[in-house]
């Protein structure tokens, strides 16, 4: 069977289809298959190819992707017991099965990764909450729809999600919270006129800063084709001397506060003909292709935290920022496909009361935790106080407290193999352990010789006084 293009002794310690990584993130950076992808040679030595390979790569990434691809290898199967199927489709479908069952057998990452992730996102914003009110803010949102990150990167174009290189789990880069908070700046500056165009546009240049390019002028292209101008280049009436600034405001990474769960979506190319040659021709000629990739599922929660960097202490910066990245996600989406639905969120202003409730109760955890280990410690280290301060025959009697009633009646059967301190705390545990002391009389009683026996053998033996 064919396998991922890996040497062998990657393929021994992964495996053939990296089925025992459990990162996410080293999964889609290094273990995704092409669209088509070659299963096997057919008895002409042509190379078989099947187009899910792509599907299934980012199938496994998802959350419940073990699960549908081990009904991808059902119907696979199903289908090719069919009755009219030929050999080669049969062979082929059969092929596939068996990869979409390596493929199922992915190593999950630990259960409660996602959970850790958020406690690591709570542990943040409760240190990041120390810092002083009037230079950082923090904005708590809702995916309302689907969220499509970082899409265009990676081995696979188009077809790519950004992800925690730890955890594996999604998150939202700064820099993409910085672009679609300046595009809601832009787009307000855009819209204003007289002194508030003047006013914005400062705003503007002291949160986000410029480069000289952002101020250059449209250059004419090949033909009709014309390169656009730098998106500050229709304010050069107010700025005297373009120049390089760097902005007073820090956009860090947006991680999730609660569970983000990745699934695969499809976009489904008609006319990849016409796309490709622009023949009106083409339409005619419809052949859809679904192109999966992966993306956030919607009800994912993110924190969003801005902060003054010291490049300006103006407070006002921070109060614009947050104003201009509300408008952001609200209104303009973030990510890629916005137009189709996907990036929205929604703004919760009580959620961050909330989030302190939560991080609240990560601290009462975490001091019982601590508590309950500091007792554990504190109460092994008093037994093992204890059984050093123990004479060997008492620590012998401690040990045989430990058995339950099968193994100490295994012990006795064989108590004349045993050391003479062994044989003496047995002795002493059935004249002075009431439990023990009503066994030997039990097994008296019932004459069970195969335990009294051995028992009064080394009564006798050490010369000790009988049992009761």
């Amino acid at each position: 069977m064919a396998r991922i293009a890996i040497t062998s002794d990657v393929a021994s310690l992964i495996g053939d289809f990296a089925e025992k990584v459990e990162n996410r993130s080293l999964l889609l950076d290094k273990f995704v298959f092409h669209k088509s992808w070659p299963v096997e040679n057919d008895e002409h030595g042509r190379t078989i190819k099947w187009d899910d390979a792509l599907r299934w790569s980012f199938m496994r990434l998802a959350d419940n992707g073990a699960t549908v691809l081990k009904q991808e290898a059902r119907k696979l199967r199903d289908a090719a017991a069919g009755r009219n199927i030929e050999q080669a489709n049969r062979d082929r479908k059969l092929a596939e099965a068996a990869i979409a069952d390596k493929l199922s057998n992915i190593t999950p990452p630990v259960r409660d990764i996602a959970e850790l992730r958020a406690q690591h996102t709570r542990r943040f914003l409760a240190l990041f909450q120390t810092w002083p009110s009037d230079s950082r803010a923090i904005m708590i949102a809702k995916l309302e729809g689907r969220l499509a990150i970082n899409l265009s990167d990676g081995l696979v174009q188009n077809a790519n999600i950004c992800l925690d290189r730890v955890f594996g789990l999604p998150y939202i880069p700064g820099s993409a919270v910085k672009g679609v908070c300046r595009h809601a700046a832009l787009e307000e500056l855009r819209l204003a006129s007289g002194s508030e165009r003047r006013r914005i546009f400062d705003l503007v240049l002291r949160v986000f800063g410029a480069s000289s390019n952002d101020f250059s002028p449209p250059k004419q292209g090949r033909g009709d084709v014309t390169n656009p101008a730098g998106a500050l280049h229709d304010y050069l009436d107010i700025v005297n001397d373009p120049c390089d600034v760097k902005g007073a405001v820090t956009f860090l990474p947006a991680w999730p506060y609660d569970a983000a769960k990745i699934v695969v979506d499809l976009t489904n190319v008609h006319t990849p003909d016409y796309y490709r040659t622009g023949n009106v021709e083409d339409l005619a000629k419809e052949k859809p292709r679904p192109n999966p990739f992966p993306v956030v599922e919607s009800g994912a929660r993110f924190a969003f935290s801005v902060v003054l960097n010291g490049m300006d202490e103006d407070s006002e910066l921070l109060r614009k920022t947050t104003s201009w990245l509300h408008t952001a996600l609200t209104v303009h989406g973030l990510g890629a496909k916005t137009s189709a639905g996907y990036g929205w969120f929604s703004v919760d202003d009580h959620a961050l009361s909330q989030l302190m409730a939560d991080i609240r109760g990560d601290d009462e955890k975490a001091e019982r935790e601590a508590q309950e280990l500091a007792d554990s410690q504190a109460k092994s280290a008093a037994e093992a106080k204890r059984i050093e301060s123990l004479t060997p025959e008492e620590l012998a009697k401690d040990q045989l407290l430990e058995l339950n009633d099968q193994q100490f009646s295994d012990f006795v059967k064989s108590l004349s193999t045993k050391s003479d301190i062994q044989q003496k705390a047995c002795i002493s545990l059935l004249r002075e352990n009431k439990t023990k002391r009503e066994r030997w009389k039990t097994w008296k009683k019932n004459n069970k010789k195969d335990l009294t026996t051995p028992i009064l053998q080394v009564l006798d033996e050490l010369g000790l006084p009988p049992l009761p």
